[in-house]
């Protein structure tokens, strides 16, 4: 049995309005806090191995986690947040125009090879999700934290309880549905009952630890 915590990390300048950096996004004083918050929960749990997302939110949060834990952190673009295109970079989350443009992005994903610019389209996010998980599953640690994002964990929580029948339709119903709090905690579980190798759903976006 392999149990995988997915933590999304802190409140960023983005969630808050600001510019978006893409990968340079830092945690806002807030999301400082909140991570020191989740951290502290996180000596509860029997963490064996912390792997974070290369982005600067993901990595402070993991930092702080880290500092709590004494667990050592490795770090795997695998767990980025999804790219949805250059052109967002310096832009502001509450662009009319941006908004339009993720809005056709999103509904886009359940039509095969569609892409606007250079953005991942499913394709590009099923096979990284499934290159994570197998990532996953071929670690030797039993307790797994991984510190990522909020889009990207509800596409690899789709691949793992959908497997090879993920499609693009699943993809847009799980960024819909499955929403996810800065800090939030939802939790994986890995097993070969019978031989069978299959991924569990055990928590969503549990955040209480925020009150």
């Amino acid at each position: 049995m392999k149990t995988v915590y997915l933590v999304r990390h802190g409140e960023s300048t983005t969630n808050v309005g600001g510019p978006i950096l893409g990968a340079a996004t830092p945690l806002t004083n807030n999301g400082r806090a909140q991570a020191v918050t989740v951290a502290e929960r996180c000596t509860r749990i029997p963490i064996d191995v912390i792997i974070s997302s290369t982005h600067v939110r993901a990595r402070e949060t993991a930092e702080a986690v880290s500092a709590k834990v004494s667990k050592p952190i490795e770090f795997s673009d695998l767990f980025v947040e999804w790219d949805r295109g250059s052109h967002r970079i310096g832009r502001s989350v509450d662009d009319t125009q941006l908004k339009n443009e993720e809005k056709e992005i999103f509904e886009h994903l359940v039509e095969p090879g569609w892409r606007a610019a250079d953005e991942e389209n499913f394709e590009d996010l099923n096979e990284r999700a499934a290159s994570a998980l197998t990532y996953l599953e071929n670690r030797v640690e039993s307790s797994i934290l991984v510190a990522g994002h909020g889009l990207f964990t509800r596409i690899l929580v789709g691949r793992a309880v959908m497997g090879e029948d993920f499609t693009g339709r699943d993809c847009l119903h799980f960024l819909r549905a499955f929403k996810t709090e800065n800090t939030g905690i939802s939790v994986l579980q890995f097993d070969s009952p019978s031989g069978a190798q299959r991924w569990n759903l055990v928590t969503w976006n549990d955040h209480a630890h925020l009150g």
